[in-house]
């Protein structure tokens, strides 16, 4: 566990202070300090984006190499809020560039902005851009199915920056930054499956309450064959509908529908090697 200064809603690791100190005795403490705020700008987007639709801020951490924003909630559950908030960083970053182009600031702040920018369009998480592509893919596919194919994505991109930024420094003899942000990407792979797994496991016990408050909810229908394991349909769920599954047998017939969490309880009571069909029958 790193160490923290912790007041109120911020946290700071103590690591920081040894990448200033390096900073300050290496002469380069401007240049690290200008890049903190240009991070800091970048996640402000997202804070104040998030209090605009409704959602709340935890805490903000400094890192050694960068400053994050958490939300109060463990993701949005409404996806399209959740592409407004990611998206509204790189556009802010872009606009920050933008302006100091246009009031003839110094490259370093252009560069700066503008590499933020850039860097989190990348559609790998976790960057702005790869939660971008997971919230759209989760409207049409489902949480899980979306998450799956963003985290392919991941692996793709950590994959091609490390070779290519190992090229580079052959090379080129310098410049790591390839390296490092493809090396982020792959460490932040295992974070990111550990919050699925949360996300996953927190909308399945919660099933019953998507309509048991009183609440409209919308559906969305899966269909599957009833000869089909009945736990594929789980990788289909999602925490912004609830689902409806229609069982349907070698002549195209319905056979039957559940609803996600009658799905839930006959894979808890029946063993998850339970064929759909055999959800169909109650008694």
């Amino acid at each position: 566990m790193p160490l923290l200064i912790k007041f109120k809603r911020f946290e700071i690791h103590l690591s920081v202070f040894l990448l200033l100190l390096f900073a300050l005795l290496f002469n380069f403490i401007y240049y690290i300090s200008l890049v903190y705020a240009v991070v800091f700008l970048h996640e402000l987007a997202h804070a104040f984006t998030a209090a605009l639709l409704g959602v709340k801020i935890d805490r903000l951490e400094v890192l050694p190499f960068g400053i994050t924003i958490h939300l109060k909630c463990a993701y949005i559950k409404k996806p399209l809020h959740e592409i407004i908030i990611a998206a509204a960083g790189p556009f802010g970053s872009a606009l920050l560039a933008f302006v100091c182009v246009k009031f003839n600031f110094s490259s370093f702040l252009i560069i700066s902005n503008a590499a933020v920018a850039l860097i989190n369009c990348i559609p790998a998480l976790p960057l702005d851009g790869g939660r971008i592509l997971r919230a759209i893919l989760t409207e049409s596919w489902g949480y899980v199915k979306a998450f799956n194919f963003t985290l392919k994505m991941t692996k793709l991109f950590s994959v091609f920056l490390l070779v290519l930024g190992a090229a580079i420094i052959y090379y080129t003899k310098f410049n790591f930054s390839l390296l490092i942000i493809g090396a982020f990407l792959a460490v932040n792979i295992i974070a990111e499956r550990r919050g699925s797994r949360y996300v996953i496991m927190n909308e399945i016990l919660k099933s019953k309450q998507k309509i048991s408050n009183g609440c409209a909810e919308r559906a969305a229908v899966i269909a599957i064959s009833a000869d089909e394991p009945a736990r594929k349909a789980l990788k289909l769920l999602s925490h912004n509908k609830y689902y409806l599954i229609t069982v349907i047998n070698s002549n195209m017939e319905i056979i039957g529908t559940v609803t996600e969490t009658q799905l839930i309880e006959q894979l808890v009571f029946k063993g998850i090697r339970i064929k759909a069909k055999e959800m169909i029958d109650f008694g």
